[in-house]
């Protein structure tokens, strides 16, 4: 049974400052999909922008990390599912891939907004478990 020490911890850690921005990272994220997904180079730089946005505002002292993460998780992103893709004909597919890639390059901040997401996501569960 989770004690109430560690709840209090977890709604504490949800209802932190940096919380908040994530949550508003991906809200913005998810306005510019709907307002802009006919123009992909208007979603790039905006996703760019709202990523570059979040780490000055933001206080982590773990930026440097956070960002080598990023980058990881993206170009194995990136990388994997061009690979699926052109490895099942086309089963998956995007309207307007950039090639080589077979994917859209508005998904890189997409793929860095899905890691800082299971990061924090992370940090939930090992405030809940430790």
């Amino acid at each position: 049974m989770i004690e109430v020490e560690k709840m209090k911890n977890v709604i504490d850690y949800i209802l932190g400052r940096e919380s908040i921005y994530i949550l508003l990272l991906v809200i913005l994220n998810i306005i510019n999909l709907c307002f802009f997904y006919k123009n992909k180079n208007l979603l790039l730089f905006n996703g760019l922008v709202l990523l570059v946005l979040y780490f000055i505002i933001s206080a982590r002292p773990d930026k440097k990390i956070l960002i080598l993460a990023m980058t990881n998780f993206t170009f194995w992103g990136v990388i994997a599912e061009s690979f699926i893709i052109r490895n099942t004909n086309n089963a998956l597919y995007y309207k307007d891939p950039t090639k080589p890639f077979n994917v859209p390059l508005w998904l890189i901040p997409i793929y860095c907004l899905f890691c800082i997401s299971a990061i924090y996501t992370y940090n939930i569960f090992k405030i809940l478990f430790e």
